[in-house]
């Protein structure tokens, strides 16, 4: 999943979201289970972009390792 995708399918999620809670007072029980479900989406969309940031992460660091541990190669003379 891009970042794109994740971004626009957040997006909606809390616009939908919103649309429901805005007429609370009166909300139906099947609405109730529509923002439940939305909200366990958009959980879902959080978690994984948080593991996708933190995967990001470490491989960069062990990338940076690699890099600095290689000897510079010597220039013949």
């Amino acid at each position: 999943m891009n970042h794109n995708s994740m971004e626009n399918k957040m997006k909606e999620a809390l616009e939908s979201l919103y649309a429901i809670c805005l007429g609370a007072d009166g909300v139906a029980p099947q609405k109730r289970i529509q923002a439940r479900e939305n909200i366990d989406a958009l959980r879902m969309l959080c978690a994984y972009q948080t593991f996708d940031v933190e995967a990001t992460r470490r491989e960069n660091v062990g990338l940076r390792d690699m890099i600095q541990s290689k000897k510079k190669p010597r220039r013949k003379e």
